[in-house]
């Protein structure tokens, strides 16, 4: 199931974060990778376990995740970022969302770090790139924020096809237990880094369902402020930075 749309009629504002992070993706694919062809560029932002595990480089924990391996690998990250991302920075805030994005990507990417010092050998040795474990976050905080919402799926790569959130990317999760489970006894050849796919919802999930709660408590303090149900402007689904 390809993702291509959302239901966005209650989104306000303008998801200028989401923007910014899709050019930068795009900018250090192009630029610095020059697609993904220059190999020396692209280890360079690489986030390598066993150097990362030595207390080296630790800088690429964040740069690996503007890092792309090829055309499908940043389209594929950056349509599901696109689709999924405007939503949940414009109900959180956006000095919350980079956070959300930049530490769920951060905590994924140690935590395949560390199924790799249990493999040891090859696998200390692979280089991690991608931004799949920041949208990984992104995808948990939409799940937790907007479970009832409607997205548009390719099925088949063509047919269009409204299905609820909660199965898009609950399927979608799902795959990438699979993924790891089978995956425990091949991280030594490379692929798919299907535990910072994890480790990125996991904490993304853990945080928004805390928000979500505390956002309710907010707006159940404000009724309780106001008993005529009177709104007075009062936009429930914008939370400040503050």
């Amino acid at each position: 199931m390809i993702p291509i749309g959302d239901d966005n009629s209650g989104r306000r504002g303008k998801p200028v974060v989401t923007w910014i992070l899709i050019g930068l993706n795009i900018l250090v694919f192009v630029f610095l990778q020059k697609f993904a062809l220059d190999d020396y560029a692209t280890l360079a932002l690489a986030a390598i376990p066993e150097e990362i595990l030595s207390g080296h480089r630790l800088f690429t924990l964040i740069t690996s995740q503007f890092t792309h391996a090829g055309f499908m690998h940043i389209i594929g990250n950056m349509l599901f970022l696109g689709v999924f991302g405007d939503n949940v920075e414009c109900r959180i805030g956006k000095l919350r969302y980079t956070l959300l994005y930049l530490i769920s990507g951060t905590i994924g990417i140690l935590l395949q770090i560390f199924f790799a010092a249990i493999a040891g050998g090859a696998a200390l040795q692979m280089p991690l790139v991608g931004a799949s474990a920041a949208i990984s976050g992104v995808l948990a905080a939409y799940l937790a924020l907007f479970p009832g919402n409607k997205v548009v799926v390719l099925l088949f790569y063509f047919i269009p096809t409204r299905l609820s959130a909660w199965l898009v990317i609950g399927f979608w999760f799902f795959l990438q237990v699979l993924g790891g489970l089978s995956g425990l006894t091949s991280l030594q050849d490379g692929g798919t880094a299907y535990f910072a796919h994890i480790g990125g919802f996991l904490s993304a999930y853990i945080w928004a369902r805390m928000y979500k709660r505390k956002e309710l408590e907010h707006i159940h303090k404000w009724r309780r402020r106001n008993p005529s149900g009177a709104s007075d402007g009062f936009n429930w689904w914008i939370v400040d930075d503050n």
